[in-house]
């Protein structure tokens, strides 16, 4: 009789284990309705979850009522045009969660102005529990993608092996330093900005639920 209940205890402890890993996994979610000064009622809707490779997937919709005016500020030709409202959708590719707080990456890949597909978007967002006292807190912005520079290699190589390789740099006689990818990514994403620096919107009217896990 034991031997024939092992199999399904340690079943059960399989179970168990993948179950507490999954429940532990990062990940951000939420629904959040809220307006600013301009009365105007946005909506954004997002969810985004660490795989176990480290890669991170996910989705985040924003809708927004206020009227904008695409500019060509960076002249790259676009042509000037209003619109009375907008909406985007984006695939997230980065999730980083420090405490209460997360930053999400990715890029738009469908929206009701057409300039906004294929730019890079960064939602910051602050879980503070059942919002009786403390309100939860947003902010985005989004970005043009950007290009990396060139190439690191030995001169001296015709054809360097190392070529493609990422490793990480620190100073060795700091205690703790901060270790920063090399080379340098260029593209905007979770660690484009420390979290401390995100400086969430004013709402002056918000429902909704914004939950964070680490």
């Amino acid at each position: 009789m034991k031997i024939k209940a092992f199999p399904s205890i340690l079943a059960l402890f399989l179970l168990g284990f993948a179950a507490s890993q999954l429940a532990t996994a990062q990940s951000a979610s939420g629904t959040y309705q809220f307006s600013l000064d301009d009365g105007y009622t946005k909506y954004v809707e997002f969810d985004a979850k660490k795989q176990a490779d480290g890669s991170t997937t996910g989705q985040m919709t924003l809708t927004d009522e206020a009227k904008i005016t695409v500019q060509d500020v960076d002249g790259t030709g676009v042509p000037e045009d209003t619109y009375p409202g907008f909406f985007i959708k984006a695939d997230l590719d980065g999730l980083l969660v420090d405490k209460n707080q997360a930053v999400m990456c990715g890029t738009i890949r469908d929206s009701s102005v057409r300039e906004f597909i294929g730019l890079r978007v960064l939602l910051s967002v602050e879980d503070n529990g059942d919002n009786t006292r403390v309100p939860d807190k947003l902010t985005w912005g989004s970005y043009l993608p950007t290009e990396g520079g060139w190439p690191t290699s030995d001169a001296e190589l015709k054809d360097d092996p190392g070529v493609g390789m990422r490793w990480f740099a620190s100073d060795a006689e700091v205690k703790d330093d901060q270790e920063v990818p090399m080379p340098k990514i260029y593209a905007i994403n979770t660690q484009s900005f420390p979290v401390s620096t995100y400086d969430f919107i004013e709402v002056v009217k918000g429902a909704g639920d914004i939950i964070v896990r680490a």
